[in-house]
């Protein structure tokens, strides 16, 4: 059976994680007694080091913000981006919508997880650019990968704490996510409304800035044969 899932690979290139530095313990006591401006002295150190590793531990996990490109509007541009092979995406009750059901929108998919702190950052600012350009033919499309149960549980609680109003999907085994070649979190892939890849993101992005709205309007105005799908979006998955 042929696997809908697979998809070209992206032309942009990704951002490897940084791995964070393996958490340790010092072990031992000593035999004698040390001097009490001694011990003082060996307190302030260790809190100064403690202080320097927490924050470099911190930046280390912080994945660095990515610039969007301005989209040119030219037939050269637009001929060089790839056009994506269909692909089914499940919600936590099992309804499956695929790709194509949204052609004639510009689409960002997003993949996240519960345990991922920028994705959880990133969901509501999400939230705020669909609902601007909501009725201009924006759609996000949120998948989770937790494994498990999860990422059902965590979604449904999330989306009905934030009330959320786009879909949320799940891809517990990573099939989509290891179609888009995805290895670090979150990952988002922008789509034009004729369903080719525009944007490939590895890490954070800062959706919010004057920069990436101008990016996503200059795609929004794009003309395209398909008109956007008027299909009805339930929130919490």
């Amino acid at each position: 059976m042929e696997n809908d899932n697979q998809l070209p690979n992206s032309s942009n290139d990704s951002q490897k994680p940084v791995s964070p530095g393996a958490s340790y313990s010092a072990h031992g006591e000593q035999s004698f007694r040390l001097p009490t401006w001694t011990k003082v002295s060996l307190l302030v150190g260790v809190i100064a080091l403690a202080s320097v590793g927490s924050i470099t531990a911190w930046y280390l996990q912080k994945p660095p913000a990515q610039k969007f490109d301005t989209v040119e509007a030219d037939p050269d541009e637009v001929a060089k981006r790839k056009t994506l092979q269909d692909f089914i995406l499940s919600d936590s009750d099992g309804t499956t919508k695929k790709l194509s059901d949204y052609k004639g929108n510009v689409v960002i998919l997003s993949f996240w997880a519960s345990w991922c702190t920028p994705c959880l950052v990133e969901l509501p600012t999400f939230a705020e650019i669909e609902k601007k350009f909501h009725d201009q033919g924006l759609r996000i499309l949120p998948v989770n990968v937790d494994e498990g149960e999860i990422g059902k549980t965590f979604s449904k609680e999330f989306w009905a704490k934030k009330n959320f109003k786009f879909p949320s999907f799940i891809d517990s085994q990573k099939q989509l996510a290891q179609a888009f070649e995805v290895d670090m979190l979150p990952s988002n892939f922008v789509i034009d409304r004729k369903g080719r890849l525009v944007f490939s993101g590895f890490g954070a992005n800062d959706w919010s800035s004057s920069e990436t709205q101008e990016f996503l309007q200059g795609l929004l105005q794009e003309s395209t044969d398909a008109k956007p799908a008027a299909e009805e979006e339930t929130s919490g998955g």
